[in-house]
C-alpha cells in the first residue's frame, strides 16, 4: 500500500542586523509604519503583528488575502506564527477596501473568536485594527465588543473553566440582578 500526501513546511527565520528593535508604543505609530502596505491595495488583507512580552516587533505575518469585502481568517493561521516565533502578544491589522474603518459584524465575531483562542494559549490580543483609507478603527474599543467582555465573556470563561452551566447558576444570578 503507498500513500500519498503533500508536506509542508512552516519557516521561520530569526535574523539580526545592527537596527535597534522596534518597540510598539501605540497603535498611531504601528498604523503609520504599516501604511505602505496596505496603500493602494484593492483586497482586503490581514496582518499579524507578533510582539514580544515588552512590545518588540519579532514579526509581521501576512495571515490572509481576500476579496474585497472580505477575507476569511482562521485562528490556527495567526497562533501559529506567534507560537514559532515565541510571541507573547499579537496585534492584528486588516483593511477596508471601501476606505470605511467602520468594523463590520462579520470583523467582530472574529475578533471575540480570536480573543478567547489566544487567551487559551496565553497570548495576548492586543488589538485588532481596521484601516481605512484616512482613518483606522479598534475593535476592541467598540460598545459591542466592550460590553461582550464586561458581560458575555465571564459566563464563557466559567463554561470553559467547568464544562458546564448550570440552570441554577442562571436563576441565581437573575434573582440577584
Amino acid at each position: 500500500m503507498s500513500f500519498t500526501y503533500k508536506a509542508y513546511e512552516v519557516d521561520i527565520r530569526r535574523t539580526s542586523s545592527d537596527a535597534p528593535p522596534i518597540v510598539v508604543n501605540d497603535t498611531d505609530e504601528l498604523v503609520a509604519g504599516l501604511r505602505e502596505y496596505y496603500d493602494g491595495l484593492d483586497r482586503e488583507a490581514v496582518l499579524a503583528v507578533i510582539l514580544d512580552d515588552i512590545n518588540r516587533i519579532l514579526g509581521i505575518y501576512e495571515v490572509s488575502k481576500g476579496g474585497i469585502s472580505e477575507t476569511e481568517v482562521e485562528f490556527s493561521n495567526v497562533l501559529r506564527p506567534v507560537i514559532l516565533m515565541g510571541g507573547k502578544k499579537v496585534i492584528l491589522v486588516h483593511n477596508h477596501p471601501s476606505g470605511e474603518a467602520v468594523p463590520s459584524e462579520g470583523d467582530i465575531r472574529m475578533a471575540k473568536g480570536l480573543f478567547i483562542a489566544c487567551s487559551l494559549v496565553d497570548i495576548e490580543l492586543v488589538d485588532n485594527v481596521v484601516l481605512g483609507s484616512s482613518e483606522y478603527r479598534s475593535i476592541h474599543l467598540e460598545e459591542e465588543f466592550g460590553r461582550w467582555i464586561t458581560d458575555d465573556l465571564p459566563q464563557i470563561a466559567g463554561v470553559m473553566a467547568s464544562g458546564v452551566i448550570r440552570r441554577e447558576d442562571t436563576d441565581e444570578q437573575e434573582a440577584g440582578s
